[in-house]
């Protein structure tokens, strides 16, 4: 009985002392933990910063990503001079030439028997709709309705001339000899005699804008040929002038101020230079998807994470960009200085012909949104790197 007695306490002394041990050893790993802990935060700034230096190396640009840089700044160059400069600007009987060309080719195919000639209010005969020019070109007249329509003003205060509004009012102008001003006030177009006797359109009575629409849409149902024609007059006309001198307002600009779209064209804000600026950034975006799909293929585990590689990808782009765009404003720089010191307006007139208005806006958009990227993707790397270094094992700092 003594025996056990004996054999229990001493088997309660022993584990009473191993669970000490074990205790200590506990407070002896926590110990650890806790003065390695404090000297990280002891040098947190050092750490950051070696950690800082480590995501720089990683995102530095390699031998492979030079190449890249080098072959995405040469697309680019080569597209801002050679794709998308912008279009020299003809007189009105010149940019008319080429629409007027493929008009008549367009209309000779067209089967012209049993077309009466016949036109009356609110209507235009097929042969006035492919041979006369369009109504909302009349100015004659313009003068008693006070419309203000003389010169190159008639392209911002009539409807027909609108890239966005013409393809609804310039079609029903064309189907129904009548012109449709900036206010959506319409006037009935006819030939009428000027004082030397000769037939001219002239604008002679309003008209109702409502029941002119009316009249379209109840003609496109039992002749449609006659809608097909007056679109593709509408087409043909504003491809006719666009590239003008005096140029198209900017779509929408008429009804909400003519004046102002007037100005406007005068200052190269138009439909043309719009269109231009607009395939700039295009061929821009184009070729900065083109680079970043190729570099993407040649990714590899052994040289980091992805977010890591598409830092540099993104570098790659933001600096062919920059150089593209900077190497231009340059080279327009130095041809309008060279331009103003010889007295060459041709020479300046052709520098702003290079100017890459679109290109510039996909750099400046490329540039606020790949640093908000890598530093998005650096912060991750650091918070990362930093948790693995506070939750780890010992180490020597």
């Amino acid at each position: 009985m003594a025996g056990r007695k004996y054999e229990a306490l001493k088997k309660r002394k022993n584990d009473t002392i191993n669970g000490a041990k074990e205790t200590i050893k506990k407070f002896e790993k926590v110990s650890r933990e806790a003065e390695r802990v404090s000297r990280i935060a002891e040098n947190v700034s050092v750490i950051i910063y070696d950690l800082d230096r480590q995501f720089e190396q990683a995102a530095k640009l390699s031998g492979i990503d030079i190449n890249f840089l080098f072959f995405a700044t040469a697309l680019q160059c080569i597209r801002q001079y050679f794709l998308t400069p912008f279009g020299k600007r003809l007189t009105d009987k010149e940019s008319a030439k080429g629409a007027h060309a493929e008009e008549r080719e367009i209309f000779s195919n067209f089967d012209a028997e049993n077309i009466s000639d016949h036109s009356k209010r609110y209507y235009a005969s097929i042969s006035d709709i492919m041979l006369n020019g369009v109504p909302y070109d009349t100015q004659f007249g313009s003068s008693d309705f006070h419309l203000g329509l003389s010169g190159n003003a008639h392209r911002f205060r009539t409807l027909g001339h609108d890239p966005l509004f013409g393809w609804i009012f310039g079609t029903a102008n064309i189907m129904t000899s009548t012109l449709t001003n900036w206010s959506f006030q319409s006037y009935h177009v006819k030939p009428s005699a000027m004082e030397n006797g000769i037939l001219k359109p002239k604008i002679v009575q309003h008209a109702d804008t409502m029941l002119m629409l009316e009249k379209v849409i109840g003609r496109s149902k039992v002749e449609p040929e006659a809608l097909a024609l007056a679109v593709i007059k509408q087409r043909l006309h504003l491809k006719s002038d666009m590239f003008s001198i005096a140029g198209l307002p900017v779509p929408g600009m008429t009804v909400l101020s003519p004046n102002m779209a007037q100005v406007l064209a005068e200052h190269g804000v138009d439909t043309a230079n719009m269109l231009t600026v607009g395939k700039q950034a295009a061929y821009a975006i184009l070729i900065n998807t083109l680079i970043a799909v190729i570099h993407g293929l040649f990714y590899e585990e052994s040289s980091g994470t992805r977010n890591l590689y598409d830092v540099r990808t993104r570098k790659i782009l933001t600096y062919s960009n920059l150089i593209a765009s900077a190497s231009n404003i340059i080279a327009v720089a130095v041809m309008g200085t060279v331009s103003a010191f010889t007295s060459n307006a041709e020479l300046g007139k052709n520098a702003m012909q290079y100017l890459d208005v679109g290109g510039l806006a996909v750099t400046i958009y490329r540039i606020v949104n790949d640093k908000k990227f890598i530093k998005q993707v650096k912060q991750e790397f650091l918070e990362k790197e930093f948790y693995n270094l506070v939750m780890g094992e010992d180490i020597e700092i």
